[in-house]
Formats: C-alpha cells, sequence, structure tokens
C-alpha cells in the first residue's frame, strides 16, 4: 500500500515538470519566435512619445521653460511622409539632454509637411535670400519650427584630377528677430552635436572660434566679453582649419600657439566648436553659455516661444 502511494507521487510530479517545461518553450517562442520586427522601436516611439506628454502635464514651472517646437518636413510631394516619426523623436529627446543644464524642455506641439522642391544647398543662394523668402511664408510667429530639407547632390564633387566633400548639416540665425526657426538636414537631424549646435545659434551662442563679428580673441581676460565670441569661459579657439593638431585619443589640441606665442587649448567637445566627437568626454556647454542663452530667453524676442 505504501509503495504503491509512493510511486504515484512520483509519477505526478513527473507530470507536473514536463508540463512546466512545455509553457516555458512557449512564452519563450511568444516572446521571442513570434516577432514581426518593428516591435522594439514601435516601443521606444511610445515611451518617447510618453516623454513628450509628460513635459505638457508639468505644473510647476519656476525653474523650467517648455518650449513647443513644430516640425516642418519639406518633401516634393505628399504621398508619403519621408522622415520617420522615431528619428524625429529621437534627435528631440536628445535635444532635450543637452539642454538639460538649463532647464528648457523641448517638446513636439505638431508636425508639417511642406511641399517644397527647395534642398537644403538651394537655400544659401544670393546671400540666403530663398531661406528668408521660405521662412517669411512658413514659419510661425510664435512656434519655433525645425526645418528639415533633403539634399539635391552627392556631398563630393569629382574631376579627374581631384575630388572635394563638403555638407552643411544645418545652420540658424544667431539671436535674430528675422526667423522663427532652424534648418536641419535629413541627413544629420540624427546628429546629437549638430541639432544641438544649431538651436544654440538660435539662443544666441556664436562658434567658439568666432572671429569676423567682434575680432579674434586675443587670451587677454580684459578683451574675453568683447572678442571672439564674447564669452570668457570658453578658450580661444584657432577654427576647424587647425583640427589636424587635434590628439582625439586625448581630447586636445596639441602644439598650436598664436602669433603671440600662447598655446591654444580650445574645449574640443564644445557644442559651438566644430571639432569631431572627443572619446573622453561628452559634449557640452559651459556655464557662460548657458548664462547667455538664459538670459536670452528672457528677452521678449525669445520669451514669446516660452509656454
Amino acid at each position: 500500500m505504501k509503495k504503491t502511494l509512493a510511486i504515484i507521487i512520483i509519477s505526478a510530479v513527473t507530470v507536473i515538470n514536463a508540463f512546466s517545461q512545455v509553457l516555458e518553450t512557449k512564452n519563450w517562442c511568444l516572446s521571442r519566435c513570434d516577432m514581426v520586427g518593428d516591435e522594439k522601436i514601435n516601443t521606444e516611439l511610445v515611451h518617447l512619445q510618453m516623454k513628450n506628454d509628460s513635459i505638457l502635464k508639468l505644473t510647476n514651472l519656476d525653474s523650467v521653460k517648455r518650449i513647443p517646437l513644430r516640425i516642418g518636413i519639406i518633401q516634393e510631394d505628399a504621398m508619403d511622409v519621408e522622415v520617420k516619426e522615431l528619428i524625429v523623436r529621437r534627435a528631440i529627446d536628445n535635444l532635450n539632454k543637452s539642454y538639460a543644464g538649463l532647464n528648457f524642455l523641448f517638446y513636439i506641439e505638431r508636425t508639417d509637411v511642406i511641399l517644397s522642391e527647395l534642398k537644403l544647398e538651394d537655400l544659401s543662394v544670393d546671400f540666403y535670400a530663398p531661406y528668408n523668402r521660405f521662412s517669411d511664408e512658413y514659419d510661425e510667429p510664435d512656434l519655433l519650427s525645425i526645418y528639415i530639407f533633403d539634399y539635391k547632390d552627392e556631398f563630393c564633387e569629382k574631376t579627374s584630377t581631384s575630388i572635394s566633400c563638403g555638407k552643411t548639416g544645418g545652420f540658424s540665425y544667431i539671436l535674430s528677430e528675422r526667423t522663427n526657426n532652424i534648418v536641419m538636414s535629413r541627413f544629420d537631424i540624427s546628429d546629437i552635436k549638430v541639432v544641438a549646435h544649431e538651436m544654440g545659434h538660435f539662443w544666441g551662442l556664436y562658434h567658439t572660434f568666432e572671429e569676423q563679428q567682434f575680432g579674434k580673441d586675443d587670451f587677454t581676460v580684459e578683451n574675453c566679453a568683447t572678442l571672439g565670441d564674447g564669452i570668457c569661459d570658453t578658450p580661444p579657439d584657432p577654427g576647424p582649419i587647425y583640427e589636424v593638431y587635434v590628439n582625439y585619443s586625448t581630447c586636445e589640441l596639441l602644439n598650436l600657439t598664436s602669433d603671440t606665442g600662447e598655446e591654444y587649448k580650445p574645449h574640443i567637445e564644445n557644442y559651438m566648436s566644430y571639432y569631431k566627437p572627443c572619446y573622453l568626454k561628452e559634449y557640452s556647454f559651459t556655464h557662460d553659455q548657458m548664462m547667455v542663452m538664459t538670459v536670452a530667453a528672457g528677452l521678449p524676442m525669445r520669451a514669446k516661444f516660452i509656454r
């Protein structure tokens, strides 16, 4: 009697374990074997949308500047939207990370498809006359637009004896009331630095190597606020032509001095520079750069974009 009972119990355990193994295998298949292929990116899209919506629900806005964005996608026909939503939402999420130190919160208020044959290269013709006309036609008075253009040409021109390559990632007027937008290329909308860089121009920042407007930075403390980019905690920057002096392993410019013997040590990782990514440091704004943008945000010409 006891022996028979023991056999029955053992058999029951065996059946339960076998059944359990079948269930585990089935659940694994449901989550991994039967994927269509777009679940992951669509889940990311949902979470980015939730981030966007959460900005609208903020109630304590004493230290936060909410900035609604109007995304304008420029294309020749209206058959399909040619820029993926996920790419745009990632770009705005990265923009918020870049500007977290300022408590700027950008969010997408609306997206428009704008039908135009203009390409990015066309905008700069005749001293940016096409860009100004486009802005006059499509800008919103109190809404900051990000226009996303495609290129019309390849990036390189080849001849039988030479090759020349270059492209524009985007542009914006610096703290100007002339337009209410920044322009980005489809190619560079995913570039964390390019988007933050152009937005920096919109809120009042010059390149770290600026010299056309105010004259070249001369290394003197007395002139740091009036020469170069007009910001004292961005060291003198000789400009991108001297990038060959940059050691990207150590993230510094080496062995280059000014005409008067001062050694150049620009911030390679600054958002407003023209250097490539540095492996040792993340891109950043300086304290004084953030102060300039914060003050600019309080001016009527920029405060109108803040909610």
